[in-house]
């Protein structure tokens, strides 16, 4: 008897009172998931890329056209600089840049080395963890990886070699 005094007292109810319940519901979840996307998404501003495999090692500019390798972390070292710069309305998509205003250029074939160029490619970052961070190049879908000393593109995988660390330059 219960459950069908409960199917009555349910069905009383108009069905536009529903509607508006469920257009409530939608409501608070997006704006919820837009209060999270800003509060844990990354920040403009100047970072040193570092490898999640060697905790003092870091992304460092070795030349235009060469490829881009990690070394020791020196302090104020601007070919260790990288800039990150807003390049949509979402707060996850970036360009990423050397002081000197030239850009991370990976190409979009897996595999490929990324180099320092003039071509402005655009990342998305993926928060993984404190200050950790997974890059996504936005033209190709392939995820930045760590390939020995270098950097390159690669389908992704969850290995460590696919996590940054950024931390802001000093």
């Amino acid at each position: 008897f219960l459950n069908n005094f409960n199917h009555l007292h349910i069905s009383c109810f108009p069905p536009s009172i529903y509607y508006f319940t469920n257009m409530k519901t939608s409501l608070v979840v997006s704006v919820l998931a837009t209060l999270c996307q800003s509060a844990l998404s990354l920040e403009e501003g100047s970072y040193t890329i570092g490898s999640s495999l060697q905790s003092n090692e870091v992304l460092t500019q070795t030349g235009i056209g060469a490829p881009l390798a990690f070394y020791p972390k020196r302090d104020g070292g601007s070919s260790q600089t990288w800039h990150f710069t807003l390049s949509s309305a979402s707060q996850r998509d970036f360009l990423i840049s050397d002081p000197a205003g030239n850009f991370i250029n990976c190409g979009d074939e897996a595999g490929s080395p990324c180099i320092v160029g003039s071509e402005q490619e655009i990342y998305t970052t993926e928060l993984v963890g404190d200050n950790s961070y997974q890059l996504v190049a936005k033209k190709s879908g392939y995820f930045l990886r760590t390939d020995g000393d270098g950097l390159q593109l690669a389908e992704w995988d969850q290995s460590p070699n696919e996590v940054f660390v950024l931390e802001p330059a000093q």
